[in-house]
Protein backbone atom coordinates (compact mmCIF):
# COMPACT_ATOMS: atom_id res chain seq x y z
CA UNK A 1 0.00 0.00 0.00
CA UNK A 2 1.17 3.43 -0.95
CA UNK A 3 0.83 6.05 2.19
CA UNK A 4 1.30 10.01 1.33
CA UNK A 5 2.33 12.21 4.49
CA UNK A 6 1.89 15.78 4.28
CA UNK A 7 3.54 17.83 6.50
CA UNK A 8 3.14 21.35 7.38
CA UNK A 9 3.91 24.22 5.70
CA UNK A 10 3.79 22.39 2.03
CA UNK A 11 3.64 24.95 -0.78
CA UNK A 12 2.83 22.40 -3.47
CA UNK A 13 -0.19 23.42 -6.17
CA UNK A 14 -3.55 22.06 -5.58
CA UNK A 15 -3.12 20.42 -9.29
CA UNK A 16 -0.09 18.72 -7.92
CA UNK A 17 -1.17 17.56 -4.56
CA UNK A 18 -4.96 16.18 -5.81
CA UNK A 19 -3.23 14.15 -8.58
CA UNK A 20 -0.88 12.84 -6.08
CA UNK A 21 -4.08 11.85 -4.36
CA UNK A 22 -5.52 10.25 -6.89
CA UNK A 23 -2.30 7.55 -6.99
CA UNK A 24 -1.96 7.09 -3.60
CA UNK A 25 -3.73 4.79 -1.33
CA UNK A 26 -3.62 6.45 2.99
CA UNK A 27 -2.98 9.62 3.40
CA UNK A 28 -1.87 11.19 6.93
CA UNK A 29 -2.08 14.91 7.53
CA UNK A 30 0.72 16.24 9.72
CA UNK A 31 -0.40 18.70 12.34
CA UNK A 32 -0.78 22.45 10.00
CA UNK A 33 -0.54 20.38 6.61
CA UNK A 34 -4.18 19.10 7.59
CA UNK A 35 -4.86 22.92 6.95
CA UNK A 36 -4.19 22.20 3.19
CA UNK A 37 -6.00 19.24 2.51
CA UNK A 38 -9.03 20.67 4.03
CA UNK A 39 -8.45 23.71 2.05
CA UNK A 40 -8.42 21.33 -1.40
CA UNK A 41 -10.98 19.21 -0.10
CA UNK A 42 -9.35 16.43 1.07
CA UNK A 43 -10.08 14.09 3.41
CA UNK A 44 -6.94 11.86 4.78
CA UNK A 45 -7.12 8.74 6.33
CA UNK A 46 -5.09 9.54 9.53
CA UNK A 47 -4.13 12.73 11.60
CA UNK A 48 -1.18 12.69 13.49
CA UNK A 49 0.96 15.76 15.80
CA UNK A 50 0.58 17.36 18.74
CA UNK A 51 -1.72 20.13 17.19
CA UNK A 52 0.02 22.83 17.78
CA UNK A 53 -0.05 24.47 14.07
CA UNK A 54 -3.22 23.06 12.90
CA UNK A 55 -6.28 24.89 12.69
CA UNK A 56 -8.89 24.24 15.73
CA UNK A 57 -11.72 24.52 13.06
CA UNK A 58 -10.15 21.82 10.73
CA UNK A 59 -9.58 19.61 13.45
CA UNK A 60 -13.22 19.99 14.29
CA UNK A 61 -14.18 18.73 10.83
CA UNK A 62 -11.85 15.88 10.29
CA UNK A 63 -12.85 14.64 13.69
CA UNK A 64 -16.57 14.83 12.66
CA UNK A 65 -16.04 13.29 9.45
CA UNK A 66 -14.64 9.97 11.46
CA UNK A 67 -11.20 10.60 10.64
CA UNK A 68 -8.49 8.20 12.79
CA UNK A 69 -6.69 10.93 15.27
CA UNK A 70 -3.37 10.13 16.92
CA UNK A 71 -3.03 12.57 19.14
CA UNK A 72 0.89 13.30 20.36
CA UNK A 73 2.62 14.72 23.27
CA UNK A 74 4.10 18.17 22.74
CA UNK A 75 6.87 16.76 24.69
CA UNK A 76 8.31 13.62 23.23
CA UNK A 77 11.43 12.13 21.75
CA UNK A 78 10.48 11.94 17.84
CA UNK A 79 9.08 14.29 15.51
CA UNK A 80 5.67 14.46 14.65
CA UNK A 81 6.89 13.81 10.84
CA UNK A 82 8.85 10.33 11.90
CA UNK A 83 5.60 9.80 14.23
CA UNK A 84 3.83 9.71 10.76
CA UNK A 85 5.84 7.55 9.06
CA UNK A 86 5.85 4.84 11.94
CA UNK A 87 1.74 5.00 12.16
CA UNK A 88 1.92 4.51 8.10
CA UNK A 89 3.87 1.14 7.94
CA UNK A 90 1.76 0.21 10.70
CA UNK A 91 -1.08 0.57 9.13
CA UNK A 92 0.34 -1.26 6.05
CA UNK A 93 2.13 1.73 3.97
CA UNK A 94 5.01 -0.05 2.31
CA UNK A 95 5.58 2.96 0.19
CA UNK A 96 5.72 6.20 1.61
CA UNK A 97 5.64 9.58 0.02
CA UNK A 98 6.62 12.92 2.04
CA UNK A 99 5.23 16.07 0.80
CA UNK A 100 7.46 18.91 2.46
CA UNK A 101 8.04 22.30 1.98
CA UNK A 102 11.00 23.25 -0.04
CA UNK A 103 13.03 25.85 2.43
CA UNK A 104 12.91 25.50 5.78
CA UNK A 105 13.67 28.28 8.46
CA UNK A 106 15.55 26.13 10.74
CA UNK A 107 18.44 23.69 9.62
CA UNK A 108 18.14 21.35 11.78
CA UNK A 109 15.00 20.53 10.40
CA UNK A 110 15.62 20.50 7.23
CA UNK A 111 18.58 17.87 7.65
CA UNK A 112 16.15 15.91 10.44
CA UNK A 113 14.02 15.27 7.60
CA UNK A 114 16.32 14.16 4.86
CA UNK A 115 18.20 11.91 7.06
CA UNK A 116 14.89 10.11 8.06
CA UNK A 117 15.33 8.47 4.29
CA UNK A 118 18.04 6.86 5.92
CA UNK A 119 16.07 5.20 9.00
CA UNK A 120 12.90 4.70 7.06
CA UNK A 121 14.05 3.16 3.57
CA UNK A 122 11.13 3.28 1.84
CA UNK A 123 10.36 6.77 2.34
CA UNK A 124 10.87 9.71 -0.19
CA UNK A 125 10.60 13.48 -0.07
CA UNK A 126 8.74 15.98 -1.93
CA UNK A 127 8.26 19.32 -2.56
CA UNK A 128 7.79 21.84 -4.94
CA UNK A 129 10.76 21.63 -6.80
CA UNK A 130 12.56 18.54 -6.14
CA UNK A 131 12.29 14.87 -5.35
CA UNK A 132 15.04 13.52 -2.54
CA UNK A 133 15.71 9.76 -2.02
CA UNK A 134 18.65 7.75 -0.21
CA UNK A 135 19.85 4.53 -1.71
CA UNK A 136 22.35 1.84 -1.05
CA UNK A 137 23.51 -0.08 -3.56
CA UNK A 138 20.73 -1.03 -6.48
CA UNK A 139 20.42 -0.02 -9.33
CA UNK A 140 18.13 2.64 -10.71
CA UNK A 141 16.31 3.91 -13.81
CA UNK A 142 16.14 7.85 -14.27
CA UNK A 143 13.00 9.34 -16.98
CA UNK A 144 14.32 12.41 -18.64
CA UNK A 145 10.36 13.97 -18.88
CA UNK A 146 10.56 14.03 -14.78
CA UNK A 147 13.19 16.13 -14.72
CA UNK A 148 16.55 16.61 -15.96
CA UNK A 149 19.09 17.96 -13.34
CA UNK A 150 20.06 15.40 -10.37
CA UNK A 151 22.80 15.48 -8.15
CA UNK A 152 24.18 12.12 -6.25
CA UNK A 153 25.70 13.09 -2.87
CA UNK A 154 27.93 10.44 -1.24
CA UNK A 155 26.91 9.68 2.60
CA UNK A 156 29.81 7.51 2.95
CA UNK A 157 32.82 5.97 0.53
CA UNK A 158 30.60 5.09 -2.43
CA UNK A 159 30.81 3.83 -6.03
CA UNK A 160 28.27 4.15 -8.63
CA UNK A 161 27.98 3.71 -12.69
CA UNK A 162 26.20 7.00 -14.40
CA UNK A 163 24.53 6.15 -17.96
CA UNK A 164 22.98 8.48 -20.06
CA UNK A 165 23.53 12.18 -18.04
CA UNK A 166 26.07 14.30 -19.29
CA UNK A 167 29.09 13.62 -16.71
CA UNK A 168 29.03 9.99 -17.63
CA UNK A 169 31.36 7.29 -15.81
CA UNK A 170 32.43 4.62 -13.12
CA UNK A 171 33.19 7.11 -9.80
CA UNK A 172 34.36 6.58 -6.52
CA UNK A 173 33.57 9.38 -4.26
CA UNK A 174 33.39 9.63 -0.59
CA UNK A 175 31.53 11.63 2.29
CA UNK A 176 32.59 15.88 0.76
CA UNK A 177 33.33 15.00 -2.65
CA UNK A 178 31.34 17.26 -4.83
CA UNK A 179 32.31 15.41 -7.77
CA UNK A 180 28.49 13.71 -8.57
CA UNK A 181 27.17 17.12 -8.15
CA UNK A 182 24.83 19.01 -10.83
CA UNK A 183 24.46 16.19 -13.47
CA UNK A 184 22.60 16.48 -16.07
CA UNK A 185 19.78 13.48 -17.82
CA UNK A 186 20.21 13.52 -21.30
CA UNK A 187 18.68 10.70 -22.72
CA UNK A 188 15.14 9.69 -22.34
CA UNK A 189 16.02 7.19 -20.18
CA UNK A 190 19.31 7.64 -18.15
CA UNK A 191 20.33 4.70 -15.30
CA UNK A 192 22.88 4.41 -12.95
CA UNK A 193 24.55 1.35 -10.45
CA UNK A 194 24.96 2.14 -6.86
CA UNK A 195 27.91 -0.60 -6.47
CA UNK A 196 28.59 0.27 -2.98
CA UNK A 197 28.08 2.65 0.06
CA UNK A 198 24.92 5.31 0.36
CA UNK A 199 24.24 8.17 -1.48
CA UNK A 200 21.73 11.25 -1.21
CA UNK A 201 19.43 11.75 -4.77
CA UNK A 202 18.08 15.09 -5.36
CA UNK A 203 16.34 15.30 -8.57
CA UNK A 204 14.84 18.54 -9.76
CA UNK A 205 11.63 18.23 -11.13
CA UNK A 206 9.01 19.53 -14.29
CA UNK A 207 6.66 16.62 -13.93
CA UNK A 208 5.52 14.43 -11.29
CA UNK A 209 3.79 11.83 -13.95
CA UNK A 210 6.00 9.32 -12.92
CA UNK A 211 5.28 9.14 -9.25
Amino acid sequence: MKGLIILPYISIDENTLLTLVEKYDFIIGVDGGCNVLYKYGIKPNLIVGDFDSINKDVLAFFKNEKVEVLKLEVEKDITDGEASIIAGSGRGCNEILICAPSFFLETDHLFGNIFLLSKYKNCTILNENELIRIIEPSDLLFNKSTGTNISFIPLEKSQIIIRGMKYNGNFKVELGDSLTLRNKILEENANISLLKGKMLIIQGLTSISML
